[in-house]
């Protein structure tokens, strides 16, 4: 049985996510609602740009972060939550956080489209080959109504 989770999302498809980890919720279980602001740019990008880029996924960060909470608190289960905004590159936070607490699962959604996994990676693929524990995948729709 899962005691404790990570659960890693960009704020998109946060309901399917949430819906899926409140289905193996069934004893006291401790979240870890992480949000990654991959900090990443483009080579040459101006420092103030840069600068601009973080402090927005920041904030981003914040708001996904304290949306995840709100949604585990009104389900009335017996959820510990703990929020974590960490910067870099979110396949390589993930892995470190989830060995640094001792998860026993990871739960992140699939939600890039075939175009953006083939010219940017997938975050997803990048945890599944790198995890120290087991990695739930979420299929989540893309905004049309069809699946990546």
């Amino acid at each position: 049985m899962y005691k404790k989770v990570l659960i890693t999302s960009t704020g998109e498809y946060l309901d399917e996510i949430i819906e899926h980890t409140l289905n193996l919720v069934n004893v006291k279980m401790e979240v870890i609602g992480l949000y990654v602001a991959d900090t990443s740019t483009p080579f040459l990008t101006p420092t103030k740009i840069k600068e601009m880029m973080a402090n927005e996924l920041e904030n981003r960060g914040k708001d996904v972060l304290k949306e995840m909470g709100e949604e585990f608190k009104k389900s009335n289960q017996e959820i510990i939550y703990r929020p974590m905004l960490e910067k870099g590159d979110p396949a390589e936070k993930i892995v470190k956080i989830s060995e640094k607490e001792d998860v026993d699962v990871i739960i992140m959604g699939t939600g890039k489209s075939k175009i953006d996994k083939h010219f940017l990676g997938s975050v997803s693929e990048k945890v599944v080959h790198s995890a120290p524990c087991t990695v739930l995948l979420i299929r989540t729709k893309q905004k049309y109504g069809s699946y990546s």
